[in-house]
């Protein structure tokens, strides 16, 4: 469909669930393979195969990130976590220790300081998908502004707790425009022109049944049994609300954006249909993982008669320590990778293939007026969000 014959660009998406599945379960067995190091050429794979069956008014996306930007932005981020986490934990602990005699308060103080550090790899996460995405052959590129936030988002947590909760649809509107107007699509930068106001709507639900919920918890503590009856209506409701609000948020905030003078774009995913989409992944996920540990156990014995009995115990003690650990690292590699290969191709594409599929650009011929804008790059890729296994922010 061309711009010039219609005033929308619907998106669509090209390529299925189980065309993306063979794809990760090859790559995540030559990640299992190289012992984990195949893992950055592996998400290069899977990003570029999404990125090129989302398309825009017929046009597909290009992602032309390169797997040795992030396996360097890995190094330099596990280097730099290291040295943070061993320097905080120290000095919290051993003040911990002086003052209140024991580790405990600063091993939770520790904990909380990571928080930052994670909100520094969501937006350089986001940033370097940004800098490697292509459309119609123009890239989009996002300004630096990690520092400012992880400060707002530090900020406004806090606010959010103090406040109860009341003010996380501000956090939300805060956040997000300050990532979505960092963002430019050649030489034109987003905007969000939305009201906050609109946020609160659908996070109503959410603060009935977080408030019923703790009023619940503080009842049973206090002995009442009438406590009961809120655990069967308000944990339900909170779980619905909170799905209905991420849902919500989303499509009110995406659908706030305008780029190009004229562009708008709207958005509208549904709730249930999302909700269906995780039911029906995790149920999938959970058939696949079963049907493999079942061919595994009766292809080495374990589900024979007597399977147990004959398993040599004092035989294992001769076994090397080395041998035990590499079966270890690659149980566990071998595991977590599927298990994340799989919710990727049953719950991650769905879900964007579902928002895409109700994606509209409004008044597309102002994307003509639109020039490439000036080459951004980042060198160090995204290795905090590799390290934080985010998705990739996918």
């Amino acid at each position: 469909m061309s711009m010039a014959s219609t005033n929308k660009m619907p998106g669509d998406v090209v390529g299925s669930r189980m065309s993306l599945l063979g794809l990760v379960l090859q790559t995540t067995a030559m990640t299992v393979a190289t012992l984990g190091v195949y893992s950055f050429w592996a998400r290069t794979r899977a990003r570029r195969w999404i990125w090129s069956s989302l398309r825009l008014g017929n046009a597909p996306f290009e992602y032309v990130g390169r797997p040795l930007e992030k396996l360097m932005g890995f190094v330099i981020a596990a280097v730099i976590v290291a040295l943070y986490l061993a320097l905080v934990v120290m000095v919290l602990v051993f003040a911990s220790l002086n003052l209140f005699r024991t580790e405990l308060p600063g091993m939770l103080a520790a904990i909380v300081l990571i928080a930052p550090v994670f909100w520094l790899a969501k937006y350089r996460g986001l940033r370097y998908l940004m800098n490697h995405t292509r459309w119609r052959g123009i890239s989009f590129s996002m300004d630096s502004g990690a520092g400012g936030y992880v400060l707002r988002a530090i900020l406004w947590s806090l606010a959010t707790v103090l406040s109860a909760g009341i003010l996380m649809p501000f956090r939300t509107y805060q956040l997000w425009k300050y990532r979505a107007e960092r963002i430019w699509y050649g030489d034109d930068r987003f905007e969000m022109q939305v009201s906050m106001n609109e946020l609160y709507g659908p996070f109503i639900p959410v603060l009935i049944g977080f408030y019923g919920t703790a009023a619940s918890i503080a009842a049973a503590v206090t002995g009442y049994w009438s406590s009961f009856f809120g655990f069967l209506v308000f944990p339900p409701v909170l779980f619905f609300a909170w799905v209905n609000w991420r849902v919500a948020s989303f499509r009110i905030l995406a659908s706030g954006l305008r780029f190009g003078g004229k562009v708008r774009l709207r958005v509208e995913p549904k709730t249930l249909t999302v909700i269906g989409i995780h039911l029906l992944g995790w149920i999938l996920q959970g058939m696949l993982l079963g049907l493999l540990v079942f061919i595994i156990g009766t292809t080495f014995g374990f589900f024979s008669a007597g399977a147990l009995e004959q398993l040599d115990l004092e035989a294992l003690e001769d076994v090397s320590p080395y041998v035990i650990a590499l079966v270890a690292l690659i149980t566990y590699l071998g595991f977590f990778l599927l298990r994340g290969a799989l919710k990727l191709a049953m719950i991650t594409f769905p879900v964007i293939a579902h928002t895409l599929e109700t994606l509209v650009v409004s008044n597309p011929l102002e994307i003509n007026n639109i020039e490439r804008g000036e080459k951004s790059h980042m060198a160090d890729a995204d290795g905090f969000a590799n390290l934080f296994d985010m998705g990739s922010g996918i």
